[in-house]
């Protein structure tokens, strides 16, 4: 029996969720401020812990290490298997390629040499070789990317605790409760945000690897979920106090206008010398959370495969693998070594479709059949239907943002 400690799967968990997305949660929410935003960010864990847990009750019915593709096959039939195949496999590709490419942003940023400046085709290599670094550890083992997860995120912690404590001490309830400013609308601002909550977690990509790794024990499984996730939870709740604290609503107007990258935030928190230190920890936080984010959805891609194509969980299987898994989206971070923002766009209509719509399909299908898996989701179908229906509406939401027909800050 493998080690049965849920410290490892929290760890995963917590370091698969909380990622680069963090700092596009105040961006986006910026309209709809500070109250509207808790909720939606309540509201849409929920949702994502409910998706995790529908996809826990179809992989028990099947042997440790099968992934969605199995899954998927095996329930629905080998049309729907294709379509999400490539869906979740295009996500999980497509966030690797935005983690890939912001490697080398971090590192120019960081060292802030001229001759990056000159020689801009150095920030793919720098893309490549620290994404090259990570993947040889997911190569390894899951049990090693465990390890360093469990590392990193601790270090998240201590940059994220340093950070925010520093900022938090600056918190003006003024700017939190955006008293000063006069008939403020706020709900018309949460429609086109939500879907960025919902993906904000990416609870259900875990689901395979956690179980492939704990076997058939669906508390621990269960408690790596919950308490992993809940630890997301509470960090995006802190970070969003702190940000709205220090940062009026009016101020993210030009931060939207620039992009509203992770760069046009962290300079607006340090805009006096005082905080230039607290700025340089939650730098140091962005780049943590990016490296656990790419290590967790490179672990879920590469069990995929794995999965897809029958590799053996030994070397010479392994080292298949991570190559089907890496070596794509670190080439094209090569060619195109900008596209972070676009590529998390991009990914949020194949997450309510790949863990959202789907997963109600295979639960619908195992309960009609009477499929009787070791673990069930309770909540009957009243549950199963409430979460379809929020799917559908996010994913509704998502097409209008992407149509420009909602309103955005």
């Amino acid at each position: 029996m493998k080690n049965q400690s849920a410290l490892t799967g929290i760890m995963i968990t917590a370091g698969t969720t909380i990622g680069a997305g963090i700092f596009s949660l105040p961006v986006v929410s910026s309209g709809m401020w500070f109250v509207l935003s808790l909720l939606c960010l309540l509201f849409l864990w929920f949702l994502n812990y409910l998706s995790a847990l529908y996809i826990l009750e179809a992989n028990f019915l099947f042997a440790p290490g099968a992934s969605f593709d199995t899954i998927s096959k095996k329930i629905l039939g080998k049309n729907w298997s294709i379509l999400i195949g490539l869906s979740i496999a295009f996500l999980m590709y497509i966030l690797l390629y935005a983690y890939f490419s912001a490697f080398g942003n971090i590192v120019i940023e960081s060292l802030g040499w001229d001759v990056f400046k000159t020689n801009p085709w150095l920030q793919g290599v720098m893309s490549i070789a620290l994404g090259s670094l990570l993947a040889l550890i997911v190569w390894l083992s899951t049990a090693m990317v465990g390890r360093i997860s469990t590392i990193l995120v601790f270090g998240m912690i201590l940059s994220f605790s340093i950070s925010m404590a520093g900022f938090a001490i600056q918190i003006e309830m003024t700017k939190l409760l955006n008293i000063t400013e006069n008939k403020s609308t706020y709900l018309p601002y949460l429609w086109a945000a939500l879907p960025y909550f919902m993906t904000s977690f990416g609870l259900a990509t875990v689901v395979p690897s956690l179980y492939k790794f704990y076997g058939k024990n669906p508390t621990i499984i269960k408690k790596s979920l919950l308490w992993g996730s809940l630890i997301t939870f509470f960090v995006y709740v802190l970070f969003l106090t702190v940000t709205f604290g220090n940062i009026s609503r009016q101020e993210f107007i030009a931060i939207n206008a620039a992009g509203g990258n992770i760069g046009h935030l962290i300079n607006a928190f340090g805009k006096d010398e005082s905080s230039y230190m607290i700025s340089f920890v939650l730098n140091l936080f962005s780049n943590f959370a990016i490296i656990t984010s790419f290590m967790g959805v490179g672990l879920a891609l590469f069990d995929y495969i794995a999965d897809k194509f029958s590799f053996t969980d030994h070397a010479k299987g392994r080292f298949k693998s991570a190559c089907i898994t890496f070596i794509p989206p670190g080439i094209i971070s090569f060619f195109f070594p900008n596209g972070f923002i676009t590529a998390i766009g991009f990914a949020g209509l194949v997450v309510i479709f790949g863990f959202f719509i789907a997963p109600f399909f295979i639960v619908k299908k195992l309960r009609h059949s009477k499929t009787v898996s070791i673990y069930k989701v309770p909540g009957g179908y009243g549950l199963l239907l409430f979460f379809i229906i929020s799917s559908v509406f996010v994913g509704a939401c998502q097409v209008l943002a992407m149509l420009d027909y909602l309103p955005k800050w």
